[in-house]
């Protein structure tokens, strides 16, 4: 066992060759994943399966300091949309930024795409459209489990049509969800013309869009569709409405049993299942709502993404029966494999943590 001066040794070489962090928690307040390491990974109950996406989090991102003068950077150690509305606590933060001349680095994980209120900020966001992309913003993957944790990875081999799945919610729960959707759906269609930006429609419900792709895809000939269609959002713990594990084991079967993965956004402009799709080794076929993928600098999407710009959902169909037939059987397969290797190497959210940290930061 060494020495108490010996470990004290040890802290500060670690902390000398490693990004250190200022950081101010509130009480009872959940950390973001970047901490997880240093001070200890938190279970989360209530959306289900998102722990296992933080199982392998040992070595620590950064080291944390009480002193803001010796950081690096000072960082918000809480999702934004939980604290933003702590005004005392977030002024607390932007007069150290003032003051010390340093950034604060905030994650933004989540569905809003609202403006990140603090000064000389790095903010990690799920959510956002290309279109206001502000300076600073910086994209990120969601949250997703690695679906083949566990499992070893088979590629599938072509055949006449491409079956194109999808598993989960695409039908309205009650009639407040339908008159809700149809109301905002609407007031977008008007923002939309009165700004003469035809972008502004990308803002539509996500169950909007993923209701019109499965509709065009349900009645053709031309591709062979893989559903199972729920009422409900199956990722929470209040709003699930089947067995968990039993949900769970068919959203697995329904990705690995397809060729290509519906992959269309939620409330916010991302979708976790099209993170998941690329963990499994499937291509997605994602329905583009103005999006911007993390690391696209890096990441060459365009060789294993099919993206449908969301005006062009009436002829996906065709676009995604087109797209498998110009495939070879060898470029299929190594699509598949370029898919999971972004996935393992940038796009889970332990990679891509470590990235940023050791390049974005």
């Amino acid at each position: 066992m060494p020495s108490m001066v010996e470990a004290e040794a040890f802290y500060k070489a670690y902390t000398a060759s490693v990004r250190t962090v200022f950081i101010k928690t509130l009480p009872g307040v959940p950390l973001v994943p970047l901490l997880y390491p240093t001070l200890g990974r938190e279970e989360r109950a209530s959306i289900l399966f998102l722990n296992e996406a933080f199982a392998d989090f040992h070595e620590p991102f950064v080291a944390v300091t009480d002193d803001p003068a010796r950081a690096d950077d000072l960082l918000l150690p809480h999702n934004y949309s939980v604290v933003k509305n702590e005004r005392a606590y977030l002024q607390e933060y932007s007069a150290l930024s003032v003051k010390l001349g340093k950034r604060i680095i905030v994650f933004a994980h989540g569905d809003s795409d609202g403006e990140v209120r603090l000064p000389h900020t790095l903010v990690f966001r799920t959510s956002q459209y290309r279109g206001r992309l502000r300076p600073g913003e910086i994209m990120m993957p969601a949250y997703a489990v690695d679906l083949l944790r566990g499992r070893a990875f088979f590629p599938r081999r072509k055949s006449g049509r491409a079956v194109i799945g999808f598993c989960g919610w695409a039908r309205y729960k009650n009639i407040k969800n339908l008159v809700g959707t149809v109301v905002k759906d609407g007031l977008i269609d008007v923002r939309a013309l009165l700004s003469g930006d035809p972008h502004f429609l990308a803002r539509k419900k996500g169950l909007t869009f993923r209701r019109r792709a499965l509709r065009v895809l349900e009645r053709s000939a031309l591709i062979r569709p893989n559903f199972i269609l729920r009422s409900s959002y199956s990722g929470h713990r209040s709003t699930i409405r089947v067995n968990p594990a039993q949900a769970r084991e068919e959203y697995l079967e329904n990705m690995l049993s397809s060729d290509l993965a519906l992959a269309v956004k939620g409330d916010g402009n991302y979708s976790y299942r099209f993170y998941e799709a690329l963990s499994a080794g499937r291509i997605p076929l994602l329905v583009d709502t103005d999006c911007i993928l993390p690391l696209e600098d890096i990441i060459p999407y365009d060789e294993f993404v099919l993206r449908v710009p969301f005006d062009c959902i009436h002829t996906i169909d065709r676009l995604a029966a087109d797209f498998y037939g110009s495939l070879s059987d060898d470029r299929f397969v190594a699509m598949q494999r370029r898919s999971r290797e972004a996935f393992e190497q940038h796009l889970n959210i332990k990679s891509f943590l470590r990235y940023a940290v050791d390049h974005l930061l």
